[in-house]
């Protein structure tokens, strides 16, 4: 098996969802193939429970003969802000340039924030707007299918230099995240 693949148990149940997300499977024809798929499925499964998927679930629990558990967002999710994920963000991002197959060209880096309220959101869109010529979106948790409000800011394309990662990497550190907000990835 290639790391890519994944095997056809675990398959089964992302299909499952997959249909069920997009509407093509209602809630009643989802719950007993997934609980079925799931129970097939030695290998288990790592996902994160979307709002949309949190009634998918809480009905296979009922199936089950469980109650559905609650699945709130957890109130201190924010407090470390993604720290781990900026630890050595400017080492980690100058070894992904040099080491990226096109890494004499432009290229932009992509990164995203999760908030936990729309105006924790918009800080941060201001803040990386105004610090790193950054294109920035923004999606509301609706619509990004999250708990938070979702903040995706990609640079210009450029060849970049140890400096300029540098730079880059500490607007990231010094973006307001206040306890409300969490830095959650980033890629070239």
């Amino acid at each position: 098996m290639s790391p890519f693949q994944i095997p056809p148990e675990q398959e089964a149940c992302l299909r499952i969802i997959d249909e069920y997300r997009r509407g093509r499977l209602s809630l009643e024809d989802a719950a007993p193939r997934l609980q079925a798929a799931l129970s097939a499925n030695p290998h288990g499964l790592n996902i994160q429970v979307s709002p949309s998927l949190r009634r998918l679930f809480a009905e296979i629990a009922r199936l089950n003969g469980r109650a559905p558990l609650e699945v709130a967002p957890d109130p201190d999710r924010h407090a470390g802000g993604g720290s781990d994920m900026l630890e050595d963000l400017e080492g980690k991002a100058w070894r992904a340039i040099t080491h990226h197959p096109r890494g004499r060209e432009l290229l932009s880096f992509s990164c995203h924030f999760a908030a936990a309220t729309e105006a924790a959101a918009r800080r941060l869109v201001a803040w990386l707007e105004t610090h790193g010529n950054h294109h920035v979106t923004l999606e509301s948790p609706a619509v990004a299918d999250a708990v938070d409000w979702i903040v995706r800011a990609d640079t210009p394309a450029t060849r970049w230099t140890r400096v300029g990662v540098a730079q880059w990497a500490g607007s990231l550190r010094a973006a307001p995240l206040a306890g409300e907000a969490s830095f959650m990835g980033w890629g070239v």
